[in-house]
């Protein structure tokens, strides 16, 4: 089995061979990042978010420039609600790379768990300055605005938002909620 062949069963959703495959690959080179935060995506789609937890930790042990296992580590501490191992995780790929929006709108999004709005609203801006068609930034900046008692700022980003996607409806609904 070569990579190529295990990762043919995880875009086949067949998660539990793919695994297997990617166990098979790792006895032979243990040292194997790239499969190691494969096999975590596997085990992470069947909802095993522990053990992708655990191949994330290898790959990073392995390769501590593996931006995909520290955004993905990150995710799951989000999914968690640990915010803060989440920011530290994002924080990571960004260092590694600077233009990662969706590591930016993540570190913004643990931010505002922390209630450290200031910041997130920073990230968020930094990840609308690399995509401003991205309507996950600014929703979120828009909630970040709100935590901040800034109306109108909240305003106009909702409205960006339904300029981007007029069929988006979370942010039509907060849009009349805050006109109320």
């Amino acid at each position: 089995m070569d990579y190529e062949e295990c990762y043919e069963l995880i875009k086949r959703a067949r998660y539990r061979d793919a695994i297997s495959c990617l166990e098979r690959l790792l006895s032979a080179n243990p040292r194997d990042d790239r499969a190691w935060v494969t096999k975590a995506g596997a085990h992470r789609a069947i909802g095993e978010y522990r053990e992708a937890l655990s191949c994330y930790d290898e790959a990073i042990k392995l390769n501590p420039s593996n931006d995909d296992a520290w955004y993905f580590r990150g995710k799951l501490f989000a999914r968690w609600s640990e915010h803060a191992e989440a920011e530290r995780c994002f924080a990571e790929v960004l260092k590694l790379n600077p233009h990662d929006e969706y590591a930016w709108i993540g570190r913004g999004k643990a931010l505002k768990g922390l209630a450290r709005y200031e910041e997130a609203l920073r990230c968020l801006d930094k990840a609308i300055e690399i995509n401003q068609r991205n309507e996950d930034s600014w929703m979120l900046k828009a909630e970040v605005l709100l935590k901040l008692g800034k109306r109108d700022a909240a305003i106009t980003c909702l409205k960006r938002v339904l300029e981007i996607n007029p069929r988006n409806e979370d942010a039509r609904d907060k849009l009349e909620r805050i006109r109320e």
